[in-house]
This record gives structure tokens, C-alpha cells and sequence, in this order.
């Protein structure tokens, strides 16, 4: 049986391929705020446990807002008709009134069932949403019957080298600096990833297997000369003229480029940036931190430069202003100033 880890993305994988070898369990859940690995393997599911020609009578599929936890055990516990396994898959079982009364089935589970059970939980900050309670009954039974995946979101310093691996499976490769712009471009949503590489990947003229920045500029819409990628970089370098380009740019377009994204962006490579003073002075090695921190070694020459321009006390400061600067974009102590007049100060004290 699959075992839950805190890694989603090696979960996942380990799931996958027990589900492509018929290594099926008889109940899966599936949840958390990771949309994309709960789809992907519940649409795996209803390709490998059911063969196409038996799915109009051996697969069923309710949603959770027109299901009852009843009528889900109720047509889970019944036989088969006219083939030898059945698959029963609950979609968007978030929206049903008590999910958790699904764990009387587990007091008889039938060998010839597959449940699958998908419960997101809402990924917008600004909304509630509940989780699945691993204090419960249902969780706790679901691990010890079959398979209990909790999909997590991927930090946002990892989603450069997860969108390497994903490019990789798809038996192409991206250029590290196309890889940092993608992943500015598109977030920490999966999903929005996964789409944009599946265009991108259809797009490659023929014969050529190898996705660059210029392909991310010209099909997704982002500019490697006017992107938060590019305004660290500067900051890194110290180069002022660069910076205050760029920030410019931010401030006559706020919609497209919303300040606090940008101050969360920041903030995440000065972290990044502590994180690798704190540990080379624990006496780990430049090579042994870039792997640790998620860093492509292509950008190993620009950490070696914010290291020199920012020692750990001005990296420490550096944060504490982006924090004050996010809390003034947020209330009215900003006063007049526009986001644009906020990067330029913020940009000034930085550089400073």
C-alpha cells in the first residue's frame, strides 16, 4: 500500500505508476489543494480500473453536491452487473453535507468495488474552505483500508525544477532561465503549468526539442526584459538603472503586474537568500545549498553576487522593508503614493 509522505510530487508518482502496474486498492482518497494531482489520478483510475468496453455498467461517477454519503456505501456495496469490478467515483466530494459518514463502508468493503473519494480544498487565501480532518474516523480507516493522498500545493521556489521534470517526461527540455520566466508566468497552479507546457510543446517548430525565454514571450505572454525574474536579477547585480526600469514599467501597468505579487516574489529570494547565508555558515558546501534551496546551478553566478551585495544583516533588513511595504500597500498609510510610487521607494531603500 501506498504510504502518505510529505512529498506530493514523489506520492504522486509512486501512486501512478502502482495504478499503471493494476496495483489497485480497493478505496482511494483523494484530497487537498492541489487540484491537479487529485484529476490526474482520478482520471488515471477510471482509464485503468474499469476496461472501455464495461464502463457503461462498471464505472459510476456522482457529484457531491447530488450525492448523499448513503447512496454512495449503498452503490459501493452492490455486486457488479454483467462484469467482474466496478468503479465508484465521488467528484468534488467537498461539496457534500458529511462526507465522513463514508467510513461506515469500511466496515464491509466489497472485494469487487474501487471507491474513489475527490475532495479539493479551496486554494484561494481569501476564501474558507475545509479540509479533510486527519483526526477523523474516515481518514484514519481510508490509510488502513486503501489509499490516502493528500495533494499539497508545490512552494513556489520548486515550481522551476517541477516544471524541468514535467518537460522532461514529455521528452523535451527548457532553457533554465525559459523555466524561471514560465513559472512567473503561470504561478504555483499546476494546472495553468501543465497547459501552457502542452502548448508550448505543440508549438516547437520540428526537430526542435528544447523550449527557450523567447518561446515563453512570444506564447505565454511574458517579457523576460519586464518580469519580477528579471527585477531580483537586478537587485542581485546592484544595478540600479536596470531596477528602476523595471519598476517603472510595474507602476504603469498595476493590473497586470499587482505590487503585492511582486513584494511575494521578492520577499521568497531574500528568504531564499538568508537561507543560503545561514547555511554556508553552518559549513555546508555552494553546491550541497543550490540543491537544497531548488537553484538551478545556470543561476548559481547571481546568488554568488546578492550574497556579496546583501551579507546576512542587510539581507535581514531587506525582508523587514518588503514586510513594511507590503503592510503599506495594504491600508492607508501609503497616503497619496501610488503602487508605482511604492516599488520606486521600496526599490531605492533596497539598492541602498
Amino acid at each position: 500500500m501506498a504510504k502518505t509522505t510529505t512529498d506530493p510530487v514523489q506520492e504522486y508518482k509512486a501512486l501512478r505508476d502502482e495504478i499503471q502496474r493494476g496495483d489497485i486498492k480497493p478505496f482511494y482518497l483523494l484530497f487537498g489543494k492541489e487540484h491537479y494531482y487529485i484529476d490526474e489520478l482520478c482520471r488515471l483510475l477510471m482509464e485503468q480500473v474499469v476496461p472501455a468496453e464495461e464502463r457503461d455498467f462498471g464505472q459510476i461517477v456522482y457529484f457531491g453536491a447530488d450525492v448523499t454519503a448513503n447512496q454512495v456505501v449503498s452503490t459501493a456495496r452492490q455486486f457488479p452487473m454483467m462484469v467482474s469490478r466496478q468503479l465508484v467515483v465521488v467528484k468534488e466530494a467537498q461539496m457534500m453535507k458529511k462526507v465522513e459518514d463514508i467510513a461506515v463502508y469500511f466496515e464491509g468493503i466489497m472485494p469487487t468495488t474501487v471507491l474513489v473519494v475527490c475532495y479539493k480544498t479551496n486554494n484561494d487565501p481569501t476564501k474558507s474552505g475545509r479540509n479533510i480532518d486527519k483526526r477523523s474516523t474516515f481518514y484514519k480507516q481510508a490509510k488502513k483500508v486503501g489509499v490516502a493522498f493528500e495533494s499539497n500545493p508545490i512552494p513556489d521556489y520548486k515550481i522551476a525544477r517541477w516544471i524541468d521534470g514535467y518537460i522532461g517526461e514529455c521528452g523535451k527540455s527548457i532553457a533554465p532561465d525559459a523555466s524561471a520566466l514560465l513559472a512567473e508566468a503561470t504561478g504555483t497552479d499546476l494546472q495553468k503549468i501543465t497547459l501552457a507546457i502542452d502548448k508550448l510543446c505543440k508549438l516547437l517548430p520540428e526537430g526542435r526539442n528544447r523550449i527557450t525565454a523567447q518561446d515563453i514571450e512570444e506564447n505565454v505572454g511574458m517579457s523576460r526584459d519586464y518580469s519580477v525574474f528579471e527585477l531580483t536579477k537586478a537587485l542581485s547585480m546592484k544595478d540600479a538603472a536596470k531596477a528602476f526600469r523595471i519598476v517603472h514599467f510595474f507602476g504603469e501597468a498595476p493590473k497586470r503586474f499587482p505590487i503585492q505579487m511582486t513584494m511575494a516574489a521578492l520577499t521568497g529570494h531574500f528568504i531564499r537568500l538568508l537561507r543560503f547565508h545561514a547555511l554556508l555558515q553552518a559549513g555546508q558546501s555552494r553546491n550541497e545549498i543550490l540543491s537544497q534551496l531548488g537553484i538551478n546551478p545556470y543561476f548559481a553566478g547571481e546568488y554568488d553576487a546578492a550574497l556579496r551585495n546583501y551579507p546576512a544583516r542587510k539581507t535581514m533588513r531587506a525582508i523587514s522593508l518588503l514586510k513594511e511595504y507590503d503592510q503599506r500597500s495594504k491600508s492607508n498609510t501609503r497616503g497619496e503614493a501610488s503602487d508605482g510610487d511604492l516599488l520606486k521607494e521600496l526599490t531605492a531603500k533596497l539598492l541602498a
